[in-house]
């Protein structure tokens, strides 16, 4: 990412912040609403700052798939020494096997995730398909970002113990019995739904070895599989589909109003959560809401929400960060529009690798290969109370 590029939206995003701050304490000193010209600058500049966070990620994306080329290109460039006779019968690389599929060598494969690791040699060897896709999967599907996520070679269900209810001591009198007190458990079950999506690619761009037909199908099937997957992953309700981490978060605010959060309902939900889970806590919630929230004070007058100081980092909420999802809901009556606590007790649940399939039959007439992708995942919150969410009134 150039670097003059990201200091000049560092630049404009505080000055921006500090203009938003200048308005908002301008009404509260003055104890007034804003005007309307005042109210359209707000909200403009509100607005810009949403888009200069989402240009500073594209760029990052951008950056970092053009650092996994040039990684994968200085290790090509440097295998063409001769290798003795053994070392031929190497597995192919993972595009390699892209090219294979494409020229009909290879019908269908299943992509493991494999993480940028150091060769023998010395030498880089690159991530693997797999994870070029998880990666944009992520971006799509923020919650996999800090859920706990297990991976499994098979779909079979898989049973995670949980308990209920704690045991607990009670004050025993001299010579009188000590009661018997068990905690009580139970069981949450994580089977394999299937997200799938087919891509259809002309015959002429897969002819072409000039273009990274790895980065593209990456690029292109994690955003549709991190669509797909991560609205479940954020309001499932487990009926066919896996349970959400909103949706089964427990009851922590219900906020007075049907259109407006109030900073004591922020704070209320915060201290919702107990310590533990509080420390590590994140916050969830779309950018709407986000942009509603930043206009609020406590009682020390200092804003709740906190810019970071690093443009790609996330911003704080009461000294937690801050996550954007926009399968979160929206705020109206009685929507589900924030959750704070500790994600990592969501558990995700991951079947296998990614299963590319290819298909020159299905769209034979216009000359196209179609490729089939598929994840398979489950996912729910081990501990409810490790996770609370807002309600709108």
């Amino acid at each position: 990412m150039s670097n003059s590029i990201v200091e000049k939206l560092s630049d404009e995003r505080n000055n921006l912040w500090e203009q938003m701050k200048e308005l908002n304490d301008r009404e509260i000193n003055e104890e007034r609403s804003l005007d309307a010209t005042e109210k359209e600058q707000w909200d403009k500049m509100n607005d810009r700052m949403s888009e200069i966070d989402a240009r500073v990620q594209e760029l990052a994306s951008v950056e970092e798939a053009n650092k996994k080329a040039e990684e994968s290109r200085a290790i090509f460039e440097t295998a063409s020494a001769p290798v003795i006779e053994e070392e031929k019968e190497e597995a192919l690389s993972d595009s390699e096997i892209l090219r294979a599929m494409a020229q009909g060598e290879v019908r269908s494969h299943e992509f493991e995730k494999r993480d940028l690791t150091v060769a023998g040699d010395g030498g880089l060897v690159p991530q693997g398909f797999a994870d070029q896709i998880i990666a944009k999967l992520d971006e799509n599907a923020t919650v996999r970002q800090f859920a706990t996520v297990i991976n499994t070679a098979g779909g079979e269900d898989i049973k995670f113990p949980t308990i209920t209810a704690l045991s607990s001591a009670s004050l025993v009198t001299e010579g009188n019995a000590i009661g018997e007190s068990d905690p009580t458990s139970g069981s949450i079950t994580l089977g394999a739904f299937k997200y799938a999506y087919l891509v259809q690619v002309s015959s002429e761009l897969l002819a072409d070895e000039g273009v990274d037909i790895e980065g593209f199908l990456a690029n292109d099937s994690g955003r549709a599989l991190g669509n797909g997957a991560g609205a479940d992953f954020v309001g499932g309700n487990g009926s066919s589909k896996p349970h959400g981490v909103v949706d089964k978060a427990s009851a922590g605010v219900t906020c007075a109003s049907a259109t407006a959060i109030t900073t004591d309902e922020v704070i209320d939900l915060y201290y919702s959560v107990t310590a533990p889970y509080r420390q590590n806590g994140a916050w969830l919630m779309n950018d709407a809401t986000v942009k509603a929230i930043r206009q609020l004070k406590d009682s020390n007058n200092q804003y709740l929400w906190q810019p970071s100081l690093q443009l790609t980092a996330p911003d704080n909420l009461l000294g937690s960060p801050i996550a954007t999802d926009p399968n979160v809901e929206t705020i109206a009556t009685a929507k589900k529009v924030m959750a704070f606590g500790d994600m990592s007790k969501y558990y995700i649940r991951e079947a296998g690798g990614i299963q590319v399939d290819r298909s020159v039959d299905f769209a034979f007439a216009n000359d196209l290969v179609t490729f089939r992708f598929i994840y398979r995942a489950d996912g729910d919150l081990m501990d409810s109370n490790a996770v609370k969410r807002m309600v709108m009134g």
